[in-house]
């Protein structure tokens, strides 16, 4: 008995619970009613078993695992991703072409492309919460499929103004298609934590968070590519460029429709059995959530850090190019290293989701390493800024690249943190807030260009205080792993007991997996 005990003391039911000799510990892990029920047409085999079913054969068997990663997992991801970088693109659509519009459509300025982009700020802060709300009570599948909708919706606007050949109408529908874009944005941006859960394994979990939030970066790089299809003022007349707009226009509706029906065929909220332990464990009620996130002190100070830490740098980035400019660097060559900031910022965060996959377990050690790099590079950016060194151009390239780098690598390792200190709190609601407060954060540090005559040179004083101060919460944090517990030590009775030692995990882990001392 003590041996099938140790083989897999997490498979048990509440009827037929493994004991040992000694009546030590008993695991009785909560399957969600979503799990039991089955998800739409998924089935767990080719019989069409339903998950309770599959579990009870499998538990005859000690040790085997019941939880499974699906292949499926990867299309999963791939299409998000895909809409994550797509929804980014068309956010920026206008901005590397701005020349060009201006020139083509009578009555854009530079203040129109601006509000274009501004958009997708304002309808984060103003749709977060019910974006996040009705993914979380509906599933993945409505909330993605409600993104697809309305990219696809603000793309066809586009193209059915410009049969109208009127300006002032193409114009609406463009302002309409940044409102829709902007909102399928919330769910974007807050939703790869929850894709994670859901679909991957825990040894997979912060890569597949990574990989999403990297694609929505590139979405960046995607539309610096547009100035190769649309001619700019000095190649082309006005109605040619309308015309290469027109084709631009066309093919992001092609684009956008295409991905509406991949996800309307194949997109299931939940694989058929869940991938880990912590993923069959019932999440709390959204309000609920809300109400424990804003008592849980862990949670708030990594969103502040967060918030403070990558806000500033990520709408630094849209305005980069006045910085630039104080260091004898125009826009054609600003353009490009820009282009080089977001794809190697993508990668940085790539990287740093993977290993922290492999090497679990030392989250703020690792931000505050990288917090610490990025910091350096921001101070010798500083230096060269002011003049305190020679102004040579590979520094320039290289403290850009590598300070962006470095703070983007920081994103996926920020939201692990988050959700296992909220941990049983959905993590589509996490990821919410962690995105509110960098929008907000954002926001606010763009509002500080209205104030007259206030230059540019106090960015760089910014950056490097914010920076500084960012660090001393995450050396605050109490680093929180329940979640990461109950998947790799299930299975494994003899860990299961040393866990179990430590009271305030054993508070944690008993409540979420009924476990019982006896």
């Amino acid at each position: 008995m003590e041996a099938a005990e140790e083989s897999s003391p997490l498979l048990a039911t509440k009827d037929e619970s493994p004991q040992s000799s000694s009546g030590s510990v008993t695991v009785h892990p909560v399957i969600p009613s979503s799990y039991q029920n089955g998800d739409s047409e998924d089935t767990v085999d080719g019989s069409g078993s339903s998950y309770r079913e599959v579990s009870k054969r499998e538990e005859e068997v000690p040790g085997q695992n019941i939880n499974r990663a699906y292949p499926s997992r990867f299309w999963i991801l791939g299409v998000f991703s895909f809409i994550a970088f797509f929804q980014c693109l068309q956010w920026n659509t206008w901005g590397p072409i701005s020349e060009s519009v201006d020139a083509a459509f009578s009555g854009w300025k530079s203040s129109t492309v601006a509000m274009m982009a501004n958009w997708g700020t304002i309808t984060f802060v103003l749709f977060i919460t019910p974006m996040c709300w009705l993914m979380n009570e509906k599933g993945l599948r409505t909330g993605v499929f409600a993104c697809a909708i309305m990219i696809a919706a603000g793309t066809v606007l586009r193209v059915l103004a410009l049969t109208t050949n009127s300006n002032e109408v193409f114009t609406i529908s463009c302002h309409l298609c940044a409102i829709l874009v902007g909102t399928a944005g919330t769910l974007v941006m807050a939703a790869p934590p929850m894709i994670a859960a859901e679909w991957f394994p825990p040894k997979e979990r912060t890569t597949a968070t990574a990989i999403g939030q990297a694609f929505n970066q590139l979405g960046n790089a995607g539309s610096y590519l547009e100035p190769i299809f649309v001619r700019s003022p000095a190649d082309g007349t006005p109605e040619e460029i309308r015309g290469d707009i027109k084709v631009l226009m066309y093919a992001y509706a092609g684009i956008a429709a295409a991905v509406l029906l991949a996800v309307f065929f194949y997109y299931p909220s939940k694989p058929p059995t869940p991938p880990s332990l912590s993923s069959s464990v019932e999440r709390l009620q959204f309000w609920d959530s809300i109400k424990k996130i804003l008592r849980n002190r862990d949670v708030i100070i990594v969103t502040l850090a967060y918030g403070i830490s990558v806000g500033i740098p990520s709408s630094w980035i849209a305005v980069f190019n006045y910085s630039l400019q104080a260091m004898n660097i125009h826009q054609d060559e600003a353009t490009w290293i820009g282009l080089a900031v977001v794809i190697v910022s993508s990668t940085s965060a790539l990287v740093s989701g993977r290993l922290t996959d492999l090497v679990y377990g030392h989250l703020r050690v690792s931000l505050i390493i990288i917090m610490l790099a990025n910091l350096g590079c921001f101070y010798w950016f500083y230096l060269i800024t002011y003049g305190s060194i020679t102004v040579v151009k590979w520094q320039i390239y290289f403290t850009s690249i590598a300070a962006f780098s470095l703070n983007f690598a920081t994103c996926p390792l920020f939201f692990e943190l988050a959700v296992e200190s909220a941990y049983p709190c959905p993590e589509i609601l996490v990821g919410g807030l962690l995105t509110g407060m960098n929008n907000f954060v954002g926001l606010l540090f763009l509002f500080l260009f209205f104030i007259p005559n206030i230059g540019y040179s106090w960015v760089t004083y910014v950056l490097l205080a914010t920076s500084s101060l960012s660090i001393i919460p995450v050396i605050l944090v109490r680093e929180d792993y329940t979640r990461s517990t109950m998947d790799r030590f299930k299975g494994h009775q003899p860990a299961y007991k040393s866990i179990l030692q430590k009271d305030p995990l054993v508070q944690k882990v008993r409540q979420l997996t009924s476990i019982k001392i006896e």
